[in-house]
C-alpha cells in the first residue's frame, strides 16, 4: 500500500505551489500563441508543454479518492473466505434466514495519533483508519471478523476474531454522532455512525464505525430480529431437551428401583413346608366266613321241617 502517497491524500492542499506555478506558465504559454508572433510561436509551444509537466508534477504524488477505496478494497476483499478458514465454518453452517455480512467504514473514533480527516471530491468523509468485517451466522452463534488498518502507517494493521452465542446478545443498533476536527484550515463537524452488536450486559460484542445506508439499516433490523429469533428456538429446543432427560431420568429410576425389588425378592430364603400328618389306614369290615352263613332260603326250609 501507497501510504506516502495516502498521506498526502489528507495532508497536502487541494491544489500545491508546484500546481499553481505549472498553470501559470501553461497559460504564459496560450497567451504568446494567441499573440501569434511566428518567431515566439515555438517558444510558446515548449512553454505550455512545460507548464502542464509542472503543473501535473504538483497536482500527482497524491493518492486520490480512487486510490484510497482500491487499497481498501485490496484489504477487505477476501474477509468472508479468512473467516471461514479461522472459525471453520462454511456455507453448509449458515443460518438459512440470514447470509453473512460484510460491514465497513472509515473509524472516527481512532485513539492512534495522528488521525486526519478529509472530505473527498466524490463527498465521502474519511480518516486515515478503516475497519472491515464479516459476520457469519449460524442456528446458535454469530461469528465476527474484522480488520483494522491504517491507511498511512503499515504497522497498524490488525485482526480480531470472536463469537458469541444468541444466547448471550440483546440486539443491533446504529447510532448517530458527531466528529470535530480542528486539525485543518477550519474546524469542521461532521456526523458519523457506529454500529454495535449489544450483549445482554449492555456492552457491545461488536462496535464499529460504518458507512451508513440502507444496507446497514436493513442488517441492524435484520440481525436484530435473528437473535429474538433463534433466542426463542433454543429456549424451545432447550426445554424440550430437559423434558427428555427428565423422562430418561425418571425411567432410570424406575428400572432401578424394579432391579432392586427382583434382587430384594431373591435373598429372602423360602420358608420348609410342614411335613404332612399320616393318615392312618381305614379299620377292615370284619367278614363273616363262608361257612358261617346261611342262605335264607335255607333257613326258611328248616323252619318248614
Amino acid at each position: 500500500m501507497e501510504t506516502k502517497r495516502n498521506l498526502k491524500y489528507f495532508t497536502a492542499p487541494p491544489i500545491s505551489v508546484l500546481a499553481i506555478i505549472g498553470w501559470a506558465i501553461v497559460a504564459v504559454g496560450v497567451i504568446m500563441l494567441i499573440l501569434g508572433i511566428k518567431d515566439i510561436t515555438f517558444a510558446a509551444i515548449i512553454t505550455i508543454i512545460v507548464g502542464v509537466a509542472v503543473a501535473i508534477l504538483g497536482t500527482g504524488g497524491k493518492s486520490n479518492d480512487t486510490d484510497i477505496e482500491f487499497n481498501i478494497s485490496e484489504r477487505t476483499k477476501d474477509l468472508q473466505e479468512q473467516a471461514e478458514k479461522k472459525f471453520e465454518v462454511f456455507e453448509k453452517n449458515f443460518l438459512r434466514m440470514l447470509k453473512p455480512m460484510n460491514i465497513r467504514g472509515y473509524d472516527f473514533e481512532a485513539t492512534e495519533e495522528p488521525l486526519y480527516y478529509k472530505k473527498g471530491n466524490d463527498g465521502v468523509n474519511r480518516t486515515n483508519y478503516f475497519c472491515g468485517c464479516n459476520v457469519i451466522f449460524t442456528s446458535e452463534k454469530i461469528y465476527v471478523y474484522r480488520r483494522r488498518f491504517s491507511l498511512i502507517d503499515e504497522s497498524i494493521d490488525e485482526t480480531v476474531a470472536e463469537s458469541f452465542f444468541f444466547n448471550d446478545l440483546k440486539d443491533a443498533t446504529i447510532e448517530e454522532k458527531t466528529f470535530n476536527y480542528d486539525k485543518g484550515r477550519k474546524p469542521v463537524s461532521v456526523k458519523y455512525y457506529v454500529f454495535s452488536i449489544n450483549k445482554m450486559e449492555g456492552e457491545p460484542a461488536l462496535r464499529m464505525c460504518v458507512d451508513y445506508g440502507a444496507d446497514i439499516d436493513t442488517y441492524t433490523d435484520q440481525i436484530s430480529r435473528a437473535i429474538v429469533t433463534r433466542k426463542k428456538e433454543l429456549a424451545k429446543r432447550a426445554a424440550e431437551a430437559a423434558e427428555r432427560r427428565a423422562a430418561f431420568r425418571a425411567k432410570l429410576a424406575e428400572d432401578a428401583a424394579a432391579d432392586e425389588q427382583n434382587a430384594t425378592g431373591a435373598d429372602v430364603p423360602e420358608e420348609p413346608a410342614e411335613p404332612e400328618a399320616a393318615v392312618e389306614p381305614a379299620e377292615a369290615e370284619e367278614t363273616v366266613p363262608a361257612e358261617d352263613h346261611i342262605p335264607a332260603e335255607e333257613e326258611k326250609t328248616e323252619e318248614a321241617e
